[in-house]
């Protein structure tokens, strides 16, 4: 299984926004088949994105590149400050 984080930097005072962007989610049964795993985590600044299942990456980069497909982080972008940015696995450990 594959993992990626995707890191943004929110825009001061849009916490709450994204409150509601995660609710909204959690109410239409969360994401659809792109992956097996979605955790998001929030601070007042930060937004992260775990997206676990086979070809993570590669899924994420498909949504990011589909005109249609995209639409689905449309109301998360005003929130950004800055770009999106996606960090790779560098250690993992498992007891």
């Amino acid at each position: 299984m594959d993992r990626v984080i995707v890191l943004g930097r929110l825009r001061a005072g849009t916490r709450e926004r994204a409150e509601q962007l995660i609710a909204d989610e959690l109410a239409s049964n969360g994401p659809e088949d792109q992956f097996d795993r979605v955790t998001i985590f929030l601070s007042d600044t930060e937004v992260v994105f775990l997206l676990e299942g086979a070809n993570a990456d590669e899924s994420f980069r498909a949504i990011l590149d589909d005109p249609v497909e995209s639409t689905r982080i449309a109301p998360w972008l005003p929130l950004f400050d800055g770009p999106l940015h996606a960090v790779r696995e560098a250690y993992s450990w498992v007891r």
